[in-house]
Protein backbone atom coordinates (compact mmCIF):
# COMPACT_ATOMS: atom_id res chain seq x y z
CA UNK A 1 0.00 0.00 0.00
CA UNK A 2 1.32 3.90 -1.16
CA UNK A 3 1.54 5.61 2.22
CA UNK A 4 -0.36 9.31 2.79
CA UNK A 5 0.42 12.18 5.06
CA UNK A 6 -2.47 14.86 5.35
CA UNK A 7 -1.78 18.24 6.44
CA UNK A 8 -3.86 21.12 7.47
CA UNK A 9 -3.81 23.49 10.48
CA UNK A 10 -8.00 24.01 10.10
CA UNK A 11 -8.55 20.39 12.63
CA UNK A 12 -12.12 19.62 11.09
CA UNK A 13 -10.67 19.99 7.30
CA UNK A 14 -7.95 17.02 8.29
CA UNK A 15 -10.08 15.10 10.03
CA UNK A 16 -12.78 14.97 6.98
CA UNK A 17 -10.16 14.36 4.92
CA UNK A 18 -9.08 11.20 6.95
CA UNK A 19 -12.29 9.95 8.38
CA UNK A 20 -14.72 10.80 4.71
CA UNK A 21 -12.80 8.60 2.55
CA UNK A 22 -11.87 4.76 2.18
CA UNK A 23 -8.66 5.02 1.99
CA UNK A 24 -7.88 1.20 2.31
CA UNK A 25 -9.71 0.98 -1.13
CA UNK A 26 -7.46 2.83 -2.61
CA UNK A 27 -4.84 1.25 -1.72
CA UNK A 28 -3.34 4.09 0.96
CA UNK A 29 -2.57 4.16 4.54
CA UNK A 30 -2.83 7.26 6.40
CA UNK A 31 0.19 6.97 8.36
CA UNK A 32 -0.16 10.60 9.33
CA UNK A 33 -2.26 13.73 10.22
CA UNK A 34 -0.27 16.62 11.12
CA UNK A 35 -1.32 20.60 12.20
CA UNK A 36 1.18 22.56 10.54
CA UNK A 37 4.25 22.27 8.45
CA UNK A 38 7.19 21.36 11.03
CA UNK A 39 4.86 18.75 12.83
CA UNK A 40 5.14 17.89 9.13
CA UNK A 41 7.94 17.99 8.17
CA UNK A 42 9.48 15.67 10.90
CA UNK A 43 6.35 13.42 10.41
CA UNK A 44 7.74 13.17 6.47
CA UNK A 45 11.55 12.26 8.03
CA UNK A 46 9.98 9.40 10.47
CA UNK A 47 7.18 7.47 8.13
CA UNK A 48 8.50 8.41 4.48
CA UNK A 49 4.79 8.88 2.87
CA UNK A 50 4.70 8.12 -0.85
CA UNK A 51 2.12 11.06 -0.53
CA UNK A 52 1.50 14.20 1.16
CA UNK A 53 -2.08 16.46 0.95
CA UNK A 54 -0.73 19.64 2.45
CA UNK A 55 -2.60 22.93 2.78
CA UNK A 56 -0.65 25.73 1.22
CA UNK A 57 -1.02 28.70 3.80
CA UNK A 58 0.15 27.60 7.44
CA UNK A 59 1.56 29.67 10.27
CA UNK A 60 5.14 28.38 10.84
CA UNK A 61 6.34 26.48 7.75
CA UNK A 62 3.88 26.71 4.71
CA UNK A 63 2.84 24.28 2.75
CA UNK A 64 4.99 25.88 0.08
CA UNK A 65 7.90 26.27 2.50
CA UNK A 66 7.49 22.15 3.38
CA UNK A 67 7.79 21.33 -0.71
CA UNK A 68 10.51 23.47 -0.98
CA UNK A 69 12.40 22.02 2.36
CA UNK A 70 11.27 18.71 1.41
CA UNK A 71 12.97 19.09 -2.49
CA UNK A 72 16.12 19.23 -0.59
CA UNK A 73 16.25 15.66 0.66
CA UNK A 74 16.06 13.01 -1.19
CA UNK A 75 12.96 11.64 -0.37
CA UNK A 76 10.33 10.91 -3.75
CA UNK A 77 7.16 12.31 -2.81
CA UNK A 78 3.94 13.19 -4.86
CA UNK A 79 2.56 16.17 -3.36
CA UNK A 80 -1.25 17.71 -3.64
CA UNK A 81 -1.51 21.08 -2.61
CA UNK A 82 -5.15 22.29 -1.15
CA UNK A 83 -5.70 26.24 -1.64
CA UNK A 84 -8.04 29.15 -0.88
CA UNK A 85 -9.31 30.87 -3.63
CA UNK A 86 -7.36 33.81 -2.48
CA UNK A 87 -4.29 31.86 -2.59
CA UNK A 88 -4.76 30.47 -6.07
CA UNK A 89 -1.59 33.04 -7.48
CA UNK A 90 0.64 32.09 -4.63
CA UNK A 91 -0.72 28.26 -5.49
CA UNK A 92 1.27 28.43 -9.20
CA UNK A 93 4.42 29.06 -7.38
CA UNK A 94 4.03 25.37 -6.57
CA UNK A 95 4.21 24.16 -9.93
CA UNK A 96 7.99 25.28 -10.13
CA UNK A 97 8.80 22.46 -7.96
CA UNK A 98 6.93 20.06 -10.08
CA UNK A 99 3.77 19.52 -7.97
CA UNK A 100 0.93 18.85 -10.91
CA UNK A 101 -2.23 19.07 -8.37
CA UNK A 102 -3.79 21.55 -6.28
CA UNK A 103 -7.21 21.29 -5.44
CA UNK A 104 -9.78 24.59 -3.98
CA UNK A 105 -11.10 25.28 -1.10
CA UNK A 106 -14.46 24.01 -0.64
CA UNK A 107 -13.41 20.56 -2.40
CA UNK A 108 -14.97 17.33 -2.39
CA UNK A 109 -14.29 13.75 -1.53
CA UNK A 110 -14.48 12.93 -5.50
CA UNK A 111 -12.29 15.62 -6.19
CA UNK A 112 -9.47 14.23 -4.05
CA UNK A 113 -10.12 10.68 -4.83
CA UNK A 114 -9.50 11.46 -8.57
CA UNK A 115 -6.23 13.39 -7.61
CA UNK A 116 -4.99 10.54 -5.25
CA UNK A 117 -5.40 7.98 -7.79
CA UNK A 118 -3.39 10.18 -10.41
CA UNK A 119 -0.86 10.82 -8.21
CA UNK A 120 -0.73 6.85 -7.40
CA UNK A 121 0.07 6.28 -10.90
CA UNK A 122 3.32 8.79 -10.79
CA UNK A 123 4.25 6.51 -7.53
CA UNK A 124 4.29 3.49 -8.96
CA UNK A 125 6.08 4.34 -12.25
CA UNK A 126 8.48 5.69 -9.81
CA UNK A 127 8.61 2.99 -7.68
CA UNK A 128 9.19 0.59 -11.49
CA UNK A 129 11.84 3.14 -12.19
CA UNK A 130 13.58 2.65 -9.22
CA UNK A 131 13.81 -0.96 -8.87
CA UNK A 132 17.33 -1.99 -7.30
CA UNK A 133 20.44 -3.15 -9.07
CA UNK A 134 20.87 -6.73 -10.08
CA UNK A 135 22.85 -7.71 -7.36
CA UNK A 136 20.31 -6.67 -4.91
CA UNK A 137 17.39 -8.23 -6.82
CA UNK A 138 19.93 -11.41 -6.81
CA UNK A 139 20.18 -10.97 -3.30
CA UNK A 140 16.25 -10.54 -2.38
CA UNK A 141 15.88 -13.57 -4.47
CA UNK A 142 18.04 -15.82 -2.58
CA UNK A 143 16.25 -14.16 0.93
CA UNK A 144 12.84 -15.07 -0.44
CA UNK A 145 14.13 -18.68 -1.51
CA UNK A 146 14.95 -18.74 2.53
CA UNK A 147 12.17 -17.97 3.89
CA UNK A 148 10.32 -20.60 1.84
CA UNK A 149 12.89 -22.92 2.48
CA UNK A 150 12.45 -21.84 6.38
CA UNK A 151 8.85 -22.17 6.93
CA UNK A 152 8.69 -25.55 4.74
CA UNK A 153 11.41 -27.55 6.11
CA UNK A 154 11.10 -25.93 9.78
CA UNK A 155 7.35 -25.51 9.77
CA UNK A 156 8.03 -22.01 10.93
CA UNK A 157 4.80 -19.73 11.37
CA UNK A 158 4.45 -16.63 8.96
CA UNK A 159 5.14 -14.44 11.92
CA UNK A 160 8.51 -15.76 13.02
CA UNK A 161 9.70 -15.54 9.12
CA UNK A 162 8.48 -12.33 9.51
CA UNK A 163 10.96 -11.96 12.74
CA UNK A 164 13.56 -13.23 11.11
CA UNK A 165 14.06 -11.66 8.02
CA UNK A 166 12.10 -7.86 7.78
CA UNK A 167 15.54 -6.33 7.80
CA UNK A 168 15.78 -7.72 4.38
CA UNK A 169 12.25 -7.68 3.14
CA UNK A 170 8.87 -5.53 3.76
CA UNK A 171 6.80 -7.93 5.00
CA UNK A 172 3.64 -5.94 5.55
CA UNK A 173 3.59 -3.22 2.97
CA UNK A 174 4.09 -4.58 -0.20
CA UNK A 175 1.50 -6.01 -2.03
CA UNK A 176 1.81 -9.54 -4.23
CA UNK A 177 -0.22 -11.34 -7.11
CA UNK A 178 -0.01 -15.23 -7.06
CA UNK A 179 -0.29 -16.99 -10.20
CA UNK A 180 -1.05 -21.07 -10.77
CA UNK A 181 0.13 -22.48 -13.90
CA UNK A 182 -1.81 -26.36 -13.46
CA UNK A 183 -0.57 -29.12 -15.28
CA UNK A 184 2.54 -27.54 -17.03
CA UNK A 185 4.48 -30.59 -17.75
CA UNK A 186 8.18 -30.45 -16.52
CA UNK A 187 9.61 -30.55 -20.10
CA UNK A 188 7.99 -27.38 -21.06
CA UNK A 189 9.04 -26.03 -18.25
CA UNK A 190 12.12 -24.21 -19.68
CA UNK A 191 10.91 -23.16 -22.58
CA UNK A 192 7.99 -21.99 -20.16
CA UNK A 193 10.52 -19.79 -17.79
CA UNK A 194 12.10 -18.10 -21.20
CA UNK A 195 9.23 -16.41 -22.65
CA UNK A 196 8.13 -15.17 -18.87
CA UNK A 197 11.65 -14.11 -18.53
CA UNK A 198 11.47 -12.33 -22.48
CA UNK A 199 7.96 -10.78 -21.21
CA UNK A 200 8.83 -9.29 -17.72
CA UNK A 201 12.64 -7.48 -19.31
CA UNK A 202 10.27 -6.34 -22.21
CA UNK A 203 6.94 -5.09 -20.85
CA UNK A 204 8.03 -5.40 -16.51
CA UNK A 205 11.38 -4.26 -16.20
CA UNK A 206 12.82 -4.07 -12.91
CA UNK A 207 9.42 -5.79 -11.50
CA UNK A 208 10.47 -8.66 -8.51
CA UNK A 209 9.19 -12.35 -8.89
CA UNK A 210 9.76 -15.65 -8.26
CA UNK A 211 9.27 -19.05 -9.45
CA UNK A 212 8.10 -22.16 -7.60
CA UNK A 213 7.53 -25.47 -9.60
CA UNK A 214 6.06 -28.42 -7.81
CA UNK A 215 3.99 -31.14 -9.03
CA UNK A 216 3.02 -29.78 -12.55
CA UNK A 217 2.44 -26.69 -11.35
CA UNK A 218 4.31 -23.54 -11.71
CA UNK A 219 3.78 -20.60 -8.74
CA UNK A 220 4.66 -17.11 -9.59
CA UNK A 221 4.77 -15.15 -6.91
CA UNK A 222 5.30 -11.47 -8.27
CA UNK A 223 4.99 -7.94 -6.81
CA UNK A 224 1.92 -6.52 -7.88
CA UNK A 225 2.71 -4.80 -11.50
CA UNK A 226 0.46 -2.04 -11.12
CA UNK A 227 -1.41 -0.86 -14.44
CA UNK A 228 0.23 -3.57 -15.72
CA UNK A 229 -1.46 -6.13 -14.32
CA UNK A 230 -3.92 -7.22 -17.20
CA UNK A 231 -0.92 -7.23 -19.61
CA UNK A 232 0.54 -10.11 -17.16
CA UNK A 233 -2.91 -12.25 -16.99
CA UNK A 234 -2.99 -11.70 -21.13
CA UNK A 235 0.33 -12.84 -21.04
CA UNK A 236 -0.21 -15.71 -19.46
CA UNK A 237 -2.80 -16.88 -21.18
CA UNK A 238 -1.60 -17.10 -24.59
CA UNK A 239 1.11 -19.65 -23.28
CA UNK A 240 0.89 -22.88 -25.46
CA UNK A 241 3.71 -25.85 -25.40
CA UNK A 242 3.96 -28.22 -28.36
CA UNK A 243 3.16 -31.83 -26.97
CA UNK A 244 1.81 -30.31 -23.96
CA UNK A 245 -0.69 -33.12 -22.90
CA UNK A 246 -3.35 -31.39 -21.06
CA UNK A 247 -4.62 -27.86 -21.62
CA UNK A 248 -2.96 -25.40 -19.01
CA UNK A 249 -4.91 -23.93 -16.83
CA UNK A 250 -4.41 -20.66 -14.70
CA UNK A 251 -5.19 -19.46 -11.22
CA UNK A 252 -4.81 -15.88 -9.45
CA UNK A 253 -4.36 -14.54 -5.94
CA UNK A 254 -4.18 -11.59 -4.64
CA UNK A 255 -2.38 -10.23 -1.21
CA UNK A 256 -1.85 -6.87 0.38
CA UNK A 257 1.52 -8.24 2.19
CA UNK A 258 3.62 -10.63 2.02
CA UNK A 259 3.02 -11.92 5.19
CA UNK A 260 -0.64 -13.01 4.25
CA UNK A 261 0.97 -14.48 0.94
CA UNK A 262 3.05 -16.91 3.05
CA UNK A 263 0.09 -17.84 5.46
CA UNK A 264 -1.92 -18.97 2.15
CA UNK A 265 0.96 -21.08 0.41
CA UNK A 266 3.21 -22.49 3.17
CA UNK A 267 0.77 -25.07 4.31
CA UNK A 268 -0.18 -25.96 0.57
CA UNK A 269 3.52 -26.52 -0.68
CA UNK A 270 4.60 -28.28 2.88
CA UNK A 271 2.96 -31.57 1.51
CA UNK A 272 5.79 -31.89 -0.52
CA UNK A 273 8.71 -33.61 -0.71
CA UNK A 274 10.52 -31.95 -3.67
CA UNK A 275 10.38 -27.86 -4.95
CA UNK A 276 12.35 -26.31 -7.64
CA UNK A 277 13.15 -23.06 -7.14
CA UNK A 278 13.52 -21.42 -10.94
CA UNK A 279 16.15 -18.25 -11.51
CA UNK A 280 17.37 -17.74 -15.00
CA UNK A 281 18.75 -21.54 -16.36
CA UNK A 282 18.96 -22.53 -13.13
CA UNK A 283 16.87 -24.66 -11.17
CA UNK A 284 17.55 -25.23 -7.58
CA UNK A 285 16.01 -28.48 -5.79
CA UNK A 286 14.46 -28.20 -2.20
CA UNK A 287 14.53 -31.56 -0.56
CA UNK A 288 13.11 -32.32 2.68
CA UNK A 289 16.45 -32.14 4.36
CA UNK A 290 14.90 -30.90 7.80
CA UNK A 291 17.38 -32.96 9.59
CA UNK A 292 19.82 -30.72 8.82
CA UNK A 293 18.23 -27.13 9.08
CA UNK A 294 17.05 -28.26 12.61
CA UNK A 295 20.67 -29.90 13.73
CA UNK A 296 21.74 -26.12 12.44
CA UNK A 297 18.98 -24.56 14.59
CA UNK A 298 19.31 -26.15 17.77
CA UNK A 299 23.67 -25.68 17.36
CA UNK A 300 22.89 -21.76 17.39
CA UNK A 301 20.42 -21.93 19.94
CA UNK A 302 23.05 -24.08 22.15
CA UNK A 303 25.54 -21.31 21.65
CA UNK A 304 23.65 -18.29 22.18
CA UNK A 305 22.23 -19.99 25.58
CA UNK A 306 25.56 -20.94 26.08
CA UNK A 307 25.85 -24.55 26.51
CA UNK A 308 28.45 -24.61 23.91
CA UNK A 309 31.64 -22.26 23.31
CA UNK A 310 31.89 -20.95 20.16
CA UNK A 311 34.76 -23.12 19.19
CA UNK A 312 32.49 -25.73 19.99
CA UNK A 313 29.97 -24.16 17.32
CA UNK A 314 32.02 -23.99 14.48
CA UNK A 315 33.44 -27.24 14.73
CA UNK A 316 30.01 -28.68 15.00
CA UNK A 317 29.01 -26.74 11.75
CA UNK A 318 31.76 -27.24 9.89
CA UNK A 319 31.26 -31.04 10.35
CA UNK A 320 28.53 -31.10 9.36
CA UNK A 321 28.66 -29.17 6.11
CA UNK A 322 31.13 -31.45 4.82
CA UNK A 323 28.65 -34.54 5.12
CA UNK A 324 26.78 -32.85 2.22
CA UNK A 325 27.34 -33.67 -0.79
CA UNK A 326 24.75 -31.80 -3.37
CA UNK A 327 26.62 -28.22 -4.44
CA UNK A 328 22.79 -26.67 -4.28
CA UNK A 329 21.88 -28.23 -1.13
CA UNK A 330 25.04 -26.74 0.44
CA UNK A 331 24.95 -23.82 -0.70
CA UNK A 332 21.58 -23.05 0.46
CA UNK A 333 22.13 -24.42 3.82
CA UNK A 334 25.23 -22.45 4.36
CA UNK A 335 22.73 -19.21 3.25
CA UNK A 336 20.17 -20.66 5.84
CA UNK A 337 22.62 -21.04 8.83
CA UNK A 338 23.50 -17.23 7.99
CA UNK A 339 19.47 -16.31 8.53
CA UNK A 340 18.66 -17.98 11.62
CA UNK A 341 21.34 -16.27 12.59
CA UNK A 342 19.43 -13.31 13.05
CA UNK A 343 16.67 -15.52 15.11
CA UNK A 344 19.39 -15.57 17.65
CA UNK A 345 21.38 -12.35 17.22
CA UNK A 346 19.74 -9.41 14.67
CA UNK A 347 23.08 -7.59 14.28
CA UNK A 348 23.39 -8.27 11.01
CA UNK A 349 24.50 -6.31 7.91
CA UNK A 350 22.89 -6.78 4.82
CA UNK A 351 25.50 -5.26 2.59
CA UNK A 352 27.99 -7.82 4.13
CA UNK A 353 25.75 -10.41 3.22
CA UNK A 354 24.69 -9.82 0.17
CA UNK A 355 28.58 -10.07 -0.88
CA UNK A 356 29.14 -12.97 0.54
CA UNK A 357 26.03 -14.83 -0.96
CA UNK A 358 27.43 -13.74 -4.13
CA UNK A 359 30.58 -15.08 -3.55
CA UNK A 360 29.15 -18.45 -2.74
CA UNK A 361 26.45 -18.58 -5.58
CA UNK A 362 29.83 -18.48 -7.78
CA UNK A 363 31.68 -21.30 -5.81
CA UNK A 364 32.02 -24.24 -8.92
CA UNK A 365 31.93 -26.98 -6.56
CA UNK A 366 31.32 -27.50 -2.59
CA UNK A 367 35.02 -27.71 -1.93
CA UNK A 368 34.62 -24.09 -3.21
CA UNK A 369 31.65 -23.35 -0.88
CA UNK A 370 33.01 -25.30 1.78
CA UNK A 371 36.51 -23.34 1.59
CA UNK A 372 34.44 -19.58 1.39
CA UNK A 373 32.63 -20.53 4.36
CA UNK A 374 35.43 -21.47 6.80
CA UNK A 375 37.43 -18.24 5.65
CA UNK A 376 34.47 -15.86 6.57
CA UNK A 377 32.76 -17.62 9.53
CA UNK A 378 34.07 -14.95 12.35
CA UNK A 379 32.65 -12.49 10.11
CA UNK A 380 29.65 -14.58 9.45
CA UNK A 381 29.38 -15.72 12.86
CA UNK A 382 31.09 -13.73 15.22
CA UNK A 383 30.81 -14.31 18.17
CA UNK A 384 29.26 -12.59 20.84
CA UNK A 385 29.74 -9.35 22.63
CA UNK A 386 29.00 -8.05 25.75
CA UNK A 387 29.77 -4.39 25.72
CA UNK A 388 27.52 -3.07 22.84
CA UNK A 389 25.39 -0.89 23.34
CA UNK A 390 23.67 -0.25 20.14
CA UNK A 391 22.78 -2.98 17.36
CA UNK A 392 26.56 -2.03 14.75
CA UNK A 393 24.00 -0.69 11.78
CA UNK A 394 22.13 1.63 14.38
CA UNK A 395 25.72 2.37 15.58
CA UNK A 396 27.20 2.84 12.48
CA UNK A 397 23.66 5.22 11.40
CA UNK A 398 24.33 7.16 14.85
CA UNK A 399 28.18 7.84 13.43
CA UNK A 400 27.40 8.75 10.22
CA UNK A 401 24.54 11.20 11.14
CA UNK A 402 26.24 12.84 12.93
CA UNK A 403 29.32 13.14 11.08
CA UNK A 404 26.81 14.72 8.20
CA UNK A 405 24.96 17.15 10.37
CA UNK A 406 25.03 19.79 7.67
CA UNK A 407 23.58 18.12 5.41
CA UNK A 408 20.05 19.35 5.03
CA UNK A 409 18.68 16.17 2.82
CA UNK A 410 19.57 13.84 5.99
CA UNK A 411 16.63 11.37 6.23
CA UNK A 412 16.34 7.86 8.00
CA UNK A 413 14.42 6.44 4.52
CA UNK A 414 17.47 7.69 2.51
CA UNK A 415 19.86 6.52 4.95
CA UNK A 416 18.55 3.14 5.50
CA UNK A 417 17.83 2.53 1.37
CA UNK A 418 21.21 3.74 0.38
CA UNK A 419 24.03 3.96 3.46
CA UNK A 420 22.62 0.85 5.47
CA UNK A 421 20.68 -1.08 2.38
CA UNK A 422 17.96 -2.07 4.91
CA UNK A 423 14.48 -2.58 5.57
CA UNK A 424 13.33 1.06 6.48
CA UNK A 425 10.29 -0.15 8.56
CA UNK A 426 12.71 -2.28 10.34
CA UNK A 427 15.46 0.03 11.05
CA UNK A 428 12.63 2.64 12.00
CA UNK A 429 11.70 0.28 14.55
CA UNK A 430 15.03 -0.85 15.93
CA UNK A 431 16.07 2.42 15.95
CA UNK A 432 13.05 4.19 18.19
CA UNK A 433 13.26 0.69 20.23
CA UNK A 434 17.11 1.60 20.92
CA UNK A 435 17.09 4.69 21.38
CA UNK A 436 14.12 5.41 22.98
CA UNK A 437 13.23 8.32 20.39
CA UNK A 438 12.18 8.61 16.35
CA UNK A 439 14.83 9.44 13.94
CA UNK A 440 13.45 13.17 13.20
CA UNK A 441 13.61 14.16 17.16
CA UNK A 442 16.73 12.67 17.52
CA UNK A 443 17.87 14.08 14.59
CA UNK A 444 16.53 17.57 15.65
CA UNK A 445 18.02 17.25 18.89
CA UNK A 446 21.52 16.75 17.57
CA UNK A 447 21.34 19.44 15.18
CA UNK A 448 20.20 21.76 17.89
CA UNK A 449 22.83 20.18 20.68
CA UNK A 450 25.67 21.00 18.13
CA UNK A 451 24.08 24.98 17.41
CA UNK A 452 24.72 25.56 20.95
CA UNK A 453 28.10 24.61 20.76
CA UNK A 454 28.67 26.46 17.75
CA UNK A 455 27.34 29.64 19.16
CA UNK A 456 28.73 30.12 21.81
CA UNK A 457 32.06 31.79 19.58
CA UNK A 458 29.64 33.07 17.15
CA UNK A 459 28.21 37.16 17.08
CA UNK A 460 24.33 37.37 16.04
CA UNK A 461 25.96 38.79 12.41
CA UNK A 462 27.08 35.12 12.01
CA UNK A 463 23.94 32.65 12.62
CA UNK A 464 23.26 32.05 9.02
CA UNK A 465 26.36 30.12 9.36
CA UNK A 466 25.64 27.88 12.21
CA UNK A 467 22.39 27.31 10.44
CA UNK A 468 24.32 26.09 7.48
CA UNK A 469 26.12 24.15 9.39
CA UNK A 470 23.81 21.82 11.05
CA UNK A 471 21.90 21.25 7.74
CA UNK A 472 19.22 24.19 8.31
CA UNK A 473 21.17 26.76 5.89
CA UNK A 474 18.85 26.89 3.23
CA UNK A 475 16.47 27.93 5.47
CA UNK A 476 17.43 30.37 8.18
CA UNK A 477 13.91 30.55 9.18
CA UNK A 478 13.35 27.66 10.13
CA UNK A 479 16.28 26.71 12.03
CA UNK A 480 15.58 29.49 14.21
CA UNK A 481 11.90 27.94 14.78
CA UNK A 482 13.42 25.04 15.27
CA UNK A 483 15.93 26.11 17.78
CA UNK A 484 13.27 28.15 19.60
CA UNK A 485 10.95 24.89 19.77
CA UNK A 486 13.80 23.36 21.36
CA UNK A 487 15.02 25.58 23.56
CA UNK A 488 12.58 28.25 23.97
CA UNK A 489 14.57 31.15 22.81
CA UNK A 490 15.89 32.28 19.33
CA UNK A 491 19.18 31.63 18.68
CA UNK A 492 19.93 35.34 18.58
CA UNK A 493 18.60 35.34 22.24
CA UNK A 494 20.40 32.17 23.37
CA UNK A 495 23.68 34.13 22.33
CA UNK A 496 22.75 37.24 24.32
CA UNK A 497 21.62 34.92 27.18
CA UNK A 498 25.34 33.46 26.64
CA UNK A 499 26.88 37.22 27.07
Amino acid sequence: MLRLIIVDDEKIIRESIRSLIDWESLGIEVVGVCKNGLEAYDAILDSYPDIVLTDIKMPGLSGLELIEKLNDTRENIQFIILSGYSEFEYAKQAMRFGIRHYLLKPCNENQIIEAIEDVKKACYLKQQADQEPEQNVRFEKSVFRNILTDGLTNAAEPALLCDNYQCYLDFTHTAYDLHYVYFLMENNLQECCGQLQDFMEEILPGTMYHLVYVKNTLLIIIKQPGGKAGAFSDFLDSLHFPGQEVSLSLEKESFDSLINLLERILPRLSRFDRLLFLDGDNRIPVYNYSGCLTSVRLLLQDYYSVQISYSQLKEEIMNLLHTVEDKDFLNLLITNIIFQRGHFDSDVSAVADAEFFQSIGAARSTEEALLAFQENFGRLLPPKSQSVTYKPFIEKLLTYTKEHLSESSLSLKWLANHYLFMNVDYVSKQFYKQTGEKFSAWLNRQRIEKAKELLLNCDTEKIYTVAEAVGCGNNPQYFSQLFKKYTGMSPTEYIRKLG
